[in-house]
């Protein structure tokens, strides 16, 4: 199953990778094609349109991930399929009206600009609920070459088409938002196609004991789900209450590049390792999970942690060239943002064995009193600090929740963590950040000359720790030659 995963790793890789970098290239494009507080607003607008996500189909992408590989044994996945549509569309349809509802009801509290926005991400919520479900199914099934497809396609078009009404039709900020409904919906007929295939609307009924137990499962996933907004962006809020627009741009250009910097790793190894953990702990039981998971750790820790002291050492120069001259000062947000999804990362493999015991309501527990202090705390500490305060506290935040999630999880379901692995990680990444941090600061290039000659040196400083540490083991060896032969030589021949 490793080796599955390897692989699965390499084939998601480009739907992580080219989606952060399309989105780490449009932050220097719009920072500097609108100010800080329009670019607020946007952000706001994007915010809402996760949360309506969050609390309206994430429950139901989880429950696939987790069910598919069950109803597939039972020769049940058409029911399955029918199902999920139903409870999609009526989902989608009771939030829209809801929110909509709320719109007019707000008409006289905020200002036009922001509510023909929002109005705009109602649309946008709509085509991006359906979209995940489907993309999560193709999770499901491990179509993962069509999944990086249809990723890749909604990042680059999404930008591409926006940025044309925007530099084209000059329509203003709104355009961002067009283009990604317009490149969405192009391409909804083939993923449904890719996704489903032929089947019956009519055999999945919204009241059986299958319903059931997808909602039983989902909501509290959709709980998790909604924490973890609440925890990485409620605070543009608070900070819109607070502080206004300005500062919700300003914190939001750099949270940008720091997250899709970090969370691309985080979010490659939970996208490979979901459906194979699952498919582990339903054929081979308790002690081949156990295997697995903290075999996936270290390799996350390998990863992971070097990027995490890179980002962090290299802060200044990666946002001096990213951003305009107004949002600069948010760099120095960028080390607190990128540990703190280092330790997401880590937390997801003590709450991913609450899934497998069907105890994510304790995983709900566990984000819930991470939300409660990160809330606490910016109510505290924003008002006087601003967005430097915001960043600390999803700092604070994130490290209640691994800490939670490790006394939590261990109840049910106890593996090994690789202790040599991250002792020997945290040495070799100590030594590229030192090494990285003096060549950097004597080098007198330009900044983008130096950042390259930054990342290639740290890349090369810990490559070399790693294989004086011995940390690298014979069959480990031999399967990336493998798969180097197989998706890079390969594929250049």
């Amino acid at each position: 199953m490793m080796r599955e995963l390897f692989k699965d790793l390499a084939k998601y890789l480009p739907s992580i990778i080219i989606p952060a970098l399309v989105g780490i290239i449009a932050i220097p494009i719009i920072t500097r094609l609108f100010p800080p507080e329009i670019y607020g607003k946007y952000i706001l607008v994007i915010v809402t349109v996760s949360f309506l996500s969050t609390i309206t189909v994430t429950w139901l992408s989880s429950s696939t991930i987790r069910f598919y590989p069950v109803y597939e044994l039972n020769n049940e996945l058409n029911k399955f399929y029918s199902l999920l549509i139903k409870l999609t569309i009526s989902s989608v349809g009771a939030i829209s009206i809801l929110f909509l509802i709320i719109l007019f009801l707000l008409k006289n509290q905020v200002s036009k600009t922001f509510l023909f926005l929002m109005r705009i991400g109602v649309l946008l919520f709509i085509v991006s609920s359906f979209w995940s479900v489907l993309l999560n199914v193709l999770r499901a099934r491990r179509k993962v070459g069509w999944y990086s497809a249809l990723s890749i396609w909604s990042s680059v078009a999404g930008l591409g088409i926006g940025l044309a009404m925007v530099l084209i039709l000059h329509i203003g900020i709104e355009g961002l938002l067009w283009g990604a409904i317009i490149s969405t919906v192009i391409a909804i007929p083939l993923l449904w196609k890719i996704s489903f295939g032929m089947f019956s609307l009519k055999e999945g009924n919204v009241r059986s004991q299958m319903s059931w137990e997808i909602v039983k499962y989902g909501i509290p996933a959709m709980g998790i789900n909604v924490l973890s907004w609440a925890q990485s962006l409620s605070d543009r809020y608070i900070l819109e209450f607070f502080r206004g627009s300005q500062e919700v741009g300003i914190y939001s250009a750099s949270y940008a590049i720091s997250e899709k910097s970090i969370f691309f790793i985080t979010s490659l190894f939970l996208l490979a390792s979901n459906p194979i953990g699952f498919n582990i702990w339903e054929e081979q039981g308790v002690k081949a999970s156990q295997d697995f998971v903290g075999k996936l750790t270290r390799y996350y820790l390998l990863v992971g942690l070097p990027a995490a002291v890179g980002l962090s050492v290299l802060a200044g120069p990666i946002i001096d060239i990213l951003v305009a001259p107004r949002y600069y000062p948010g760099y120095k947000i960028v080390p607190a943002i990128v540990f703190g999804a280092f330790l997401v990362g880590i937390a997801h493999r003590f709450t991913i064995s609450l899934g497998y015991c069907k105890r994510t309501d304790l995983s709900v527990l566990c984000y819930l009193g991470s939300v409660i202090l990160n809330i606490l705390l910016n109510f505290i500490y924003i008002p006087k600090y601003g967005y430097m305060a915001a960043a600390g506290t999803t700092f604070i935040s994130y490290a209640f929740l691994l800490l939670s999630a490790i006394f939590v999880s261990r109840r049910f379901f106890v593996w090994e963590f690789p202790f040599k692995t991250l002792g020997k990680c945290s040495a070799a990444s100590l030594i590229m950040g030192a090494g990285v941090y003096f060549l950097v600061k004597n080098l007198y290039f330009s900044t983008f000359v130096n950042l390259i000659l930054g990342i290639l040196a740290g890349i090369v400083i810990y490559s070399i720790c790693i294989f004086l540490f011995k940390e690298i083991l014979p069959e480990e060896k031999k399967v990336l030659k493998q798969l180097v032969q197989r998706y890079v030589f390969k594929k250049s021949n």
